[in-house]
Order: C-alpha cells, then structure tokens, then sequence
C-alpha cells in the first residue's frame, strides 16, 4: 500500500490524517471504496497501517485522523474535546471519500464513535455506509464507576474539562504479547496515552455509550456489521459486547469470538485468524 501523511484543518484543529491507498493495479484502476477508521483511545492513526491490510488488499483507501490530543495531532494528551468536533471530523472524511462508496470501522473507543457514526446515518442524519466493522467496542465505559463517581466527573468536566484522570487500562490488559511481528505496529511510548483522558472527553465517551445504546437498538437496518470481540477482553469485556449484538435489529450481522485474545486482538499471537475473518467477510459483502 501507499501511505501519505498530512496536516488538515478540522473546525480549527490541524490535525495528522493517514491515508492508505491500495498499490495502484497495471491499468491504474481507482480505489473501489473508502474506510473511515477511528482509532482507541490514547491511540493514534498510524499504528493501524498494517492492521487494515485486508481493506487496502481489496482495492479500499483507508483514512484514520489522529483525534486531537492523540498521535500527531496537538492538543493535551487524552483530550478530545467533544463530540461535536467528532462530528467535524467525520464530516471531513466523507468530504476526502467523495463519490466513493464508503465503510465505516473502529476499535475500542473508536469502535463505539464508529456505532454512534452508525446510528446518526441510520437515523438520517449521515450518509449511510455500505458496512460496518468494530472490533471491541467500548459500549460501557462507565461500567465499573459508582454513580456518584460519574456525576462527580459531569460536575468536573464544567469546571476543569482538561483534568485527567487514570482509566486504569494498562498493557498487560490490552494484549497477551508485545506486537512486534508483521501486521501490527508497537504503540509508540511518545505517540500513546492509554493510562489518562480528560473528564471532559471521558463524559463524552459516556454520552456517546448511551446514545448509543439507547437509539441503535431501536433501528432495523441491512447494513453488513462485523463485530469483533477477544474472549478475555478486561477492558471491553466479552459479555457486554455478546449481548448488545444478540439484541441488533440487522439482518445481516456476525459476530466473531476469539476465545484466546484480549482486547487488542489484531496485537494477539493469533492475529492472523482475525484479518483472515475481515478478509473472508469483505469478499462476501462487498
């Protein structure tokens, strides 16, 4: 694949965007389609290059944007802002996408803005997508905060918005191994945060959890989803993401278990059973 690099304004953040493009073919074919990936929390663009391999195989250019406070991209490392620049930023990926039919995928974090970008389409508000795939979706980020933890944090996301507090993720609970094998890139230590967010974004994230939640499951729709999920998931754990698909109004939906992986199940020694599944998915949908 080819990668370029660049610098775009989003509602006044200049922010780092990867773009992959698929090799060019011999006749110098376009692109067939466009994904728009989202990327984790305390995460960043660039380390999902390879990761998306099975996208850019099949002739999709992939567009990732470093969020703000994330990667390359400025701002105080774990803050966002809000979802209304989140909405900016999808605004600007279709914009790059053109007339190219598009996908939509994310993991973690960006696996549930990447559902709430759903949602917003199927509720007329977005184009929609031709498919959908999350791996590990952060459908509860509140799961374990005691309720007067989480209106503390609403109280403190007003007053002191960029105040950062530990999310409690931490290597160990993200994957069995260190990524150092083809497909997958090691986190960059001056490029990642996964240990801190904002209140401010981390309400956000909880708003966007329950909109979610709340509207999704109300919608019939035939869009093609994959949803990805480790076994031995701490963080996103296995459970709440089984049932939340059980109770999906889509006709065309599969859900994948990997027993063995954790959360980060593109960084697992078995990795290539993940990409192989999106492969085989993509051939059959798109």
């Amino acid at each position: 694949m080819t990668i370029t690099r660049k610098d775009i304004l989003v509602d006044g953040h200049l922010l780092n965007c990867t773009i992959m493009d698929p090799n060019p073919s011999d006749d110098n074919e376009p692109p067939r389609g466009v994904c728009l990936f989202t990327h984790g929390q305390g995460d960043y663009a660039e380390r999902y290059i390879e990761v998306l391999h099975p996208f850019t195989e099949r002739k999709i250019r992939c567009i990732a944007f470093d969020l703000p406070g994330h990667g390359d991209s400025p701002g105080r490392r774990g803050h966002v802002g809000n979802l209304s620049l989140i909405d900016a930023v999808i605004a600007k990926g279709l914009e790059m996408a053109g007339d190219l039919p598009y996908g939509i995928a994310g993991h973690s974090m960006g696996g549930l803005l990447t559902l709430r970008h759903l949602t917003l389409a199927l509720q007329g508000h977005l184009p929609k997508p031709d498919y959908c795939w999350v791996n590990a979706a952060l459908l509860s980020p509140a799961e374990n905060m005691s309720d007067a933890f989480v209106k503390c944090a609403k109280l403190l996301s007003k007053i002191y918005p960029r105040l950062m507090v530990k999310t409690g993720t931490s290597p160990d609970l993200c994957r069995t191994e260190a990524p150092d094998t083809p497909h997958v890139r090691k986190p960059g230590a001056k490029k990642s945060s996964h240990q801190r967010i904002s209140v401010k974004w981390g309400v956000e994230v909880i708003k966007a959890s329950e909109f979610v939640r709340s509207n999704l499951l109300k919608i019939e729709s035939n869009i093609p989803l994959l949803y990805t999920q480790g076994g031995t998931d701490f963080i996103c754990p296995e459970h709440l993401a089984s049932s939340f698909f059980s109770k999906l109004n889509f006709t065309d939906k599969t859900y994948k278990l990997f027993p063995e992986m954790r959360h980060e199940t593109f960084a697992e020694p078995q990795r290539e059973d993940l990409f192989s599944k999106i492969g085989t998915w993509l051939d059959q949908r798109i």
